[in-house]
């Protein structure tokens, strides 16, 4: 008999382990391998809805192991993807060998080869183009896993047994994907006010504390210059005032950042091409790049139009070059683009350097951090400063030895959306 409680039956078992792992157990420190875990759970989830299916009519099974198949790859990556494939494949043997078996073996490998073509596209995609590619792909799957059933095993299918299979895997694919997304926005929503608060917090210190050392900067670093016009000084003498008059200016530097992050109007009074302050600031890295052994590759090639202050937002280009340039060891490449998302214009910078661990990503913006020798994290926080400010987002993917990616989203003019 159709009944809704069968279907939510069903729905619950493919709910628990999502829920599991995005509500405890998603960005949680203890686990390295997030992917990893996902998968397990959604190997997890597959047994059991093949484990518990649920009898329509008599001699009509019913589960939803499709929905967990497809996370798997969605959301735990191509091996964890073939991992569940695998896992529903030998339990499926287990439970017995017969037609079923083989048309399981056949749809499934298939729908296998569907997903993988499209996985690029739908870790890519935004919510609705996501949803999308979701329900594709799980009605694929269901044709071929109903014409099997058609033609293979009984032709006298009950008609409402077709309609009801194929209604609840999509239902449930749209349900259980708006989800995982809305759970996932959620959590990322959480790490960026803590990121906001963090700079808040820094930003109310410079504003206490940046002035009062300031000045007696100042004083010493003129003294310095004064003693080091004296003619009777040793080489050594000329070398300690030499150094002293770099700490200085990089204690300056530091205090001047300070002072920038204490800055908390938003200045977006101001339409300004993108695309034309990245060549600027392009051109001003240049050399710097050229005595490193680093080409820069702008590939814009049409404007994109933000509200903005254009001296902050060249601010960000220029630190965000000049790390990747210094991450660079020997020749390498600074690749920079820009799409059209929507309401937003994506801007990605890509280097060719030594890359970032998951760990050090996450740290990026965090006050005093930074992977360089002689940096102080200064300039990455005031990056996400700024960006914020626009209401804008930075987001970062990293390999290490192969390089890093930074992608700043921001929100387009009304007249160019």
């Amino acid at each position: 008999m159709f009944s809704f409680d069968n279907y939510l039956f069903s729905l619950l078992v493919v709910l628990v382990p999502v829920f599991v792992y995005f509500a405890y157990l998603y960005k949680r420190d203890f686990f390295k391998e997030q992917s990893v875990v996902f998968g397990l759970l959604c190997c997890l989830a597959i047994i059991m809805s093949m484990s518990y299916p649920l009898e329509l009519e008599t001699g009509y099974i019913f589960d939803l192991r499709t929905i967990p198949w497809l996370l798997a790859f969605f959301y735990g990556g191509l091996k964890m993807g073939m991992a569940a494939t695998a896992v529903l494949i030998i339990y499926r043997l287990f439970i017995g060998l017969d037609e079923g078996f083989f048309i399981v073996l056949v749809s499934y490998m298939l729908g296998s080869a569907a997903i993988i073509f499209f996985l690029n596209r739908f870790k890519e995609a935004m919510l609705k183009e996501r949803i999308k590619i979701s329900v594709c792909l799980t009605l694929l799957n269901n044709v071929l896993i109903l014409t099997g059933i058609y033609f293979f095993m009984e032709r006298d299918v009950l008609p409402g047994f077709f309609a009801y299979f194929m209604l609840s895997h999509l239902v449930t694919i749209i349900l259980v994907v708006f989800i995982i997304e809305t759970l996932k926005e959620k959590e990322q929503n959480k790490i960026a006010l803590q990121q906001t608060e963090r700079v808040r917090l820094i930003g109310e210190m410079a504003a206490s504390v940046a002035h009062e050392i300031r000045n007696p900067l100042t004083v010493v670093k003129g003294f310095v210059h004064i003693l080091k016009n004296e003619e009777n000084l040793t080489d050594k003498q000329k070398s300690s005032l030499k150094l002293m008059d770099s700490e200085l200016e990089r204690a300056e530097k530091i205090i001047t950042d300070y002072l920038s992050l204490a800055k908390s109007e938003k200045k977006n009074d101001t339409e300004i091409d993108v695309r034309e302050i990245i060549k600027n600031t392009a051109d001003v890295v240049e050399p710097y790049a050229l005595m490193n052994g680093t080409t820069i590759t702008n590939c814009i090639d049409s404007p994109y139009y933000v509200r903005g202050n254009a001296s902050d937002l060249g601010q960000v280009f220029l630190n965000l070059f000049k790390n990747g340039i210094e991450a660079i060891d020997g020749k390498g490449e600074i690749a920079i683009n820009a799409v059209k998302n929507g309401d937003l214009v994506d801007i990605t910078i890509c280097d060719t350097g030594r890359g970032m661990s998951e760990e050090e990503i996450k740290r990026l913006g965090t006050p005093f951090y930074t992977t360089k020798d002689q940096g102080t994290g200064m300039g990455t926080m005031l990056c996400y400063k700024i960006i914020d400010n626009l209401n804008g987002q930075i987001k970062v993917k990293s390999t290490r030895g192969e390089g890093t990616a930074f992608t700043i989203s921001l929100p387009l003019c009304k007249k160019q959306k």
